[in-house]
């Protein structure tokens, strides 16, 4: 999406936005931070339309999810620069966005997450893989090298079956290809020194804060490692924005074991730096913890199996799904945004706390000052499984 090129004086930069875009309305796109040597400033809207100038006027005829693109160019140097818009008709304006982000072949419950997204009424921007490695040995060597190829096949696949299963051509979203290993931070001196993982993900996230409206931020759900946040954290605070996406941009992360992050916990365990990275940011960041509190949304497809949808999609979750009591750990991230924008009482244990850093284990501790990061201790699961399969089964709990 973002290009970066030898010259680093060369630089497409696009303001973000005011505000909410709505269908016929026109919206100003702002290239005139970027800088360098520019000889041609070109938008692409992805409409099908394109501008050039510095600052250019468009309005979008369709209402649904736009890649603007920004290519500033001389003789010899290029570099791009991209927003993820969401054009609106009135009733959709307050509508919950989400960037989902999935190691989606590690668990079966990772293709529930997607299925629930895509088929529930919030705007999914956009889905990012990522790895689902662990350094070992001092970060000299990668468990699980390869995964983060494995999970974007298989985003592919759960696309495929929800197309088959009635899913909009309109309501596809693109998929980012995300960070291929963990964070390194045994070597750094503090966590901003970080060095980030540019990858589609990572500017993904930062491409849907240019477009999103401070009064809607946009919902990053990582349920696998934290990498992709960090990443785009790290690399917003190099571009000295950093204030200004912390307004467009909310994180609710699956992971965690109930002491500390990283352990009795697979996503912790496999990239607790980028926890770290992502407190330290300042950013609006809950935790659900994957144990206990994701572990308590379970099913038992022994007595449960006829609950899911008589679909291509329903048919492979099922097929997926073992033949025993097995926790839906990612699910419960989709339901928090929704109960959230309705006000249900679905989490029904919530602790402001900090992280402590790596040499004091990162531990989690409550505090009572207002602080940035909120863990999940307990939800009511079985409203959420309930809401879950409600949708699967085409009666997705109304935001309009």
């Amino acid at each position: 999406m973002e290009n970066d090129r030898d010259n680093p004086n060369v630089k497409a930069q696009i303001t973000p936005l005011s505000g909410a875009v709505l269908k016929g309305d026109s919206v100003t796109f702002d290239g005139s931070n970027s800088y360098g040597a520019i000889d041609t400033y070109h938008w692409d809207f992805g409409d099908g339309s394109t501008a050039t100038g510095k600052q250019v006027n468009k309005s979008f005829s369709k209402t649904g999810i736009y890649q603007v693109i920004l290519k500033v160019s001389n003789s010899k140097k290029n570099n791009s620069c991209a927003a993820l818009v969401r054009v609106h008709s009135p009733d959709t304006i307050k509508v919950p966005q989400l960037l989902l982000d999935t190691d989606a072949k590690n668990e079966v419950d990772d293709q529930h997450y997607i299925s629930y997204a895509l088929f529930s009424e919030l705007d999914v921007l956009g889905i990012n893989s990522i790895h689902h490695a662990r350094w070992q040995n001092n970060e000299t060597e990668l468990s699980n090298a390869g995964s983060e190829t494995t999970n974007y096949n298989e985003i592919l696949k759960i696309l495929d079956l929800a197309k088959k299963s009635g899913l909009p051509k309109a309501q596809v979203p693109e998929v980012f290809r995300g960070a291929t290993e963990p964070l390194k931070g045994l070597k750094v001196n503090s966590w901003d020194d970080t060095k980030t993982i540019v990858t589609e993900a990572s500017r993904a996230i930062i491409a849907a804060a240019r477009g999103a409206s401070p009064d809607n931020p946009v919902w990053v759900l990582p349920v696998g490692p934290a990498t992709n946040i960090a990443s785009a954290l790290l690399q917003v605070r190099r571009e000295g924005w950093e204030m200004e996406f912390r307004r467009r941009i909310r994180v609710c992360w699956l992971g965690g074991g109930p002491k500390s992050a990283h352990k009795e916990t697979f996503n912790g365990g496999n990239d607790p730096w980028a926890v770290y990275v992502t407190y330290k940011s300042g950013i609006e960041f809950l935790v659900l913890l994957e144990q206990p509190t994701g572990a308590s949304l379970k099913m038992d497809k022994t007595v449960e199996s006829h609950l899911y949808p008589d679909n291509p999609l329903g048919d492979y979750l099922k097929k997926i799904t073992p033949d025993k009591p097995k926790a839906l750990f990612d699910v419960a991230t989709v339901a928090m945004v929704i109960g959230n924008y309705l006000g249900k009482n679905w989490l029904t244990k919530v602790e402001p706390s900090i992280l402590l850093d790596r040499d004091q284990n990162y531990r989690w501790e409550t505090t009572s000052a207002p602080i940035n990061m909120r863990i999940i201790r307990s939800i009511d699961h079985e409203a959420m499984k309930e809401d879950f399969f409600n949708t699967l089964n085409g009666r997705p709990t109304k935001l309009v």
